[in-house]
């Protein structure tokens, strides 16, 4: 009985076991993925800064390492040499031709790969691989860039010096433009010196003056403006014929006179 029981717990665990390294087989790690420019431009004489990063879904440890190799141009990519390696916090070129001018000018924390080449020259042509390791995330593919060493007026017009001179052109045509706009908004005449009209509605059971022409309404309610004299009130007169007649009798009403007095 207790044989029956051992062995069936042992075949228990291989079943797990089984399970387990299935289930690990059916999701492999994510592969360490390599990124760099397709294509950069570096003027002759000068230092160039051949830009590497990567996306590793492991912790960066202490083994990883950055490895760059040079294709000359023309040369198929079996005949890339190594030219730089970095591991540890330490830095080793490794070509007679860019051994005293390459240079660490990565941050792996940061993930970045980067490196610098001083005095580049003609010779320098050629497809630049990049590959990183950061085990146990080891299975990734190098990036390629291609570099193109030429003179001054041969740069393309995306330089650096391009750019900062559009981004200070435009900034200095905004100044300009704001600075009239401030102009033509102090010059332009404004119009809250305006005072309106006024005026002073009233009845009158007075007849009109003999011969006093009535003026129109028109020119009755004619509104005062800063520049114009100061005038008087208007008053609009309404005048009734009715007499003392009682209040259920007709009323002939009058067209309404106005009176424009002014001041003296």
């Amino acid at each position: 009985m207790e044989l029956r029981f051992s062995t069936t717990s042992h075949y228990r665990v291989l079943v797990c076991c089984f399970s387990i390294c299935a289930i690990l087989g059916t999701y492999p790690a994510a592969a360490i993925e390599v990124y760099t420019s397709s294509e950069l431009f570096v003027e002759n004489g000068t230092t160039g800064t051949l830009k590497c990063w990567f996306k590793s879904t492991e912790v960066i440890s202490s083994q990883a390492s950055v490895s760059w190799s040079f294709i000359p141009e023309g040369s198929p990519e079996a005949t890339g040499v190594a030219i730089f390696y970095y591991s540890g916090g330490k830095a080793f070129p490794d070509s007679p031709q860019f051994k005293a001018r390459v240079e660490w000018a990565g941050d792996l924390n940061k993930k970045d790969a980067s490196i610098r080449v001083t005095q580049m020259q003609f010779f320098d042509n050629g497809t630049y691989s990049c590959d990183v390791k950061n085990p146990p995330d080891i299975s990734g593919k190098p990036s390629l860039t291609k570099l193109r060493v030429v003179m001054k007026e041969a740069l393309p017009q995306t330089s650096p010096a391009v750019i900062v001179g559009a981004v200070i052109g435009a900034i200095i045509g905004v100044i300009i433009i704001a600075f009239v706009a401030y102009l033509l908004i102090r010059l332009l005449p404004s119009n809250h010196d305006y005072e309106g009209c006024t005026s002073i509605e009233s009845v009158s059971t007075q007849p009109a003056r003999p011969g006093k022409k009535a003026e129109s309404s028109t020119e009755g309610s004619r509104c005062s403006s800063p520049s114009a004299p100061v005038q008087g009130p208007v008053i609009y007169a309404q005048l009734d014929h009715s007499g003392s007649k009682s209040q259920n009798s007709f009323h002939k009403m009058e067209p309404v006179v106005y009176a424009d007095i002014r001041k003296n």
